[in-house]
């Protein structure tokens, strides 16, 4: 779940952060820097934990504890990076996976598998190093329909849809939750803020599991259903363009972008996906740096493309240098 600098000074700041959010003391991160060290020096070599799952396996710290943080302080690797940095997806396959992920809705996860592009074993091997959670099915949990109202107030239909989190067991105070991308941690944690009474647990699911099991609790499809007896002209609306230079000092214009994509999909009749302008900066920050390094060019203008049934985001080089 950390970038991919070992060193044990990386170490000891990402535990100062943990230390500084008040979540362990300094003696936990001594604690789990010597249990690294030890498994470095093995004669075993077994595979070294990250720092975090160490700390998750004491029971110090819960995995979406230690995601928000990392998260929050840009210290976060991606199942894509993973993928790359291990070679065992090419990077040109991750970006057009992810750029596929966000024009569909789907969680990148859930289009690994549905492509094909790495074994359902090999994928819940990754998640669970990267975040401590394990990938399961679902198919075996026999729901409850007794359940169902306590289940739809603690995450109501609107929210289970928006943040692609949907509530599988509750047993006593303990609620297992079914999420679909790493992301939901950060709507996990705002739950638990809000239900203090109850134990959030979470277990990553397929897309496909989410929406089984949606309309199983809401007893409605999780995509609503459109009417497109009047067609929308999007004729103008995709004459929109942005050009842009630097999308980390223009955050302004990669959010217009956002909020024009976002009121376009919604047209075309997709289902509202929730709050992913970080996803969406950090795909246009990848894209925007790649094509200047390609076409050797000072900004880039970004614009809209329907085809068919998709909303593609389109790139093309301006003010190329001489």
């Amino acid at each position: 779940m950390m970038k991919s600098n070992t060193s044990k000074e990386h170490r000891q700041k990402i535990g100062e952060l943990l230390v500084d959010e008040g979540l362990v003391n300094p003696a936990d991160i001594q604690q789990v820097l010597a249990i690294q060290e030890k498994g470095r020096s093995s004669l075993a070599r077994s595979k070294n934990r990250l720092f975090g799952m160490i700390l998750c396996d004491l029971n110090l710290i819960t995995p979406t504890d230690n995601y928000c943080v990392l998260e929050k302080h840009g210290k976060l690797i991606t199942i894509q990076d993973f993928l790359i940095q291990k070679k065992l997806v090419s990077p040109s396959l991750v970006e057009k996976t992810l750029a596929r992920s966000l024009e569909l809705n789907i969680p990148f996860m859930s289009l690994l598998l549905e492509d094909g592009i790495i074994p359902k074993k090999l994928l819940q091997q990754i998640v669970f190093d990267l975040f401590h959670i394990p990938f399961r099915s679902i198919s075996d949990i026999v729901f409850n329909n007794h359940t169902r109202t306590e289940l739809s107030f603690i995450i109501d239909k609107i929210q289970a849809r928006e943040h692609k989190v949907i509530p599988l067991i509750l047993k006593g105070n303990t609620l297992l939750c079914g999420i679909a991308d790493p992301q939901n941690l950060t709507f996990i944690r705002e739950l638990n803020n809000q239900f203090p009474q109850y134990r959030f647990k979470t277990v990553f699911i397929s897309f496909s599991g989410f929406t089984w099991f949606y309309k199983m609790l809401y007893e409605e499809a999780w995509v609503l259903e459109t009417s497109m007896e009047k067609p929308v002209d999007l004729s103008l609306l995709l004459k929109f363009c942005v050009t842009i230079a630097d999308p980390v000092k223009e955050k302004d214009a990669v959010l217009a972008l956002y909020k024009r994509y976002e009121q376009m999909r919604s047209l075309v009749g997709f289902a509202a996906q929730g709050e992913r302008k970080k996803m969406f900066q950090a795909f246009v920050a990848e894209f925007h740096g790649k094509i200047r390094q390609k076409y050797h060019c000072r900004s880039i203008e970004f614009s809209l493309k329907k085809e068919k049934n998709l909303l593609r985001i389109m790139a093309f080089p301006k003010d190329q240098e001489e």
